[in-house]
């Protein structure tokens, strides 16, 4: 009986050290995987700063022209003058078709501008995140 008991007991202890090795194999891989996971969003967050910074003269000239664009059809519904005469009708359609086109592209430049914000916003969520994954883990792995 004591036998029987001895050959239990040390197939549990193969079987509980196998659980152990396949146990630290999966801790290296998850460590190894938040760490290449931890280099991506730290490059794309670096390469979305990036993209701000480069951005930020073309971003400041849109809302420029944005601003102008407003201020100036504002000011010529303000003053109440007509736009659209018999007269110059095809002058004012180009001229209209022109400030259109600015207007869409600084609306343009500046909707991707939101939207790299936004990223960038979601990135340094995603590694605030991560870090107090680790903070958890650190606490709770025993030394």
């Amino acid at each position: 009986m004591s036998e029987r008991i001895g050959r239990l007991c040390d197939e549990l202890r193969i079987k509980l050290h196998g659980m152990d090795r396949r146990l630290e194999a999966l801790k290296s891989n998850g460590v190894a995987t938040f760490d290449n996971s931890q280099g991506v969003l730290e490059s794309r967050l670096d390469r979305v700063e990036q993209r701000i910074y480069d951005n930020r003269v073309t971003v400041e000239a849109a809302n420029v022209r944005v601003k102008a664009w407003l201020a100036e059809k504002k000011a010529g519904s303000v003053v109440g003058r007509p736009l659209w005469t018999e007269r110059h009708k095809a002058h004012l359609m180009e001229v209209r078709a022109d400030d259109a086109e600015v207007y869409a592209i600084a609306v343009f430049e500046l909707a991707a501008a939101a939207a790299d914000e936004a990223t960038l916003a979601v990135l340094q969520a995603l590694l605030a995140r991560n870090d107090a994954d680790v903070a958890v883990l650190c606490e709770t792995e025993p030394h």
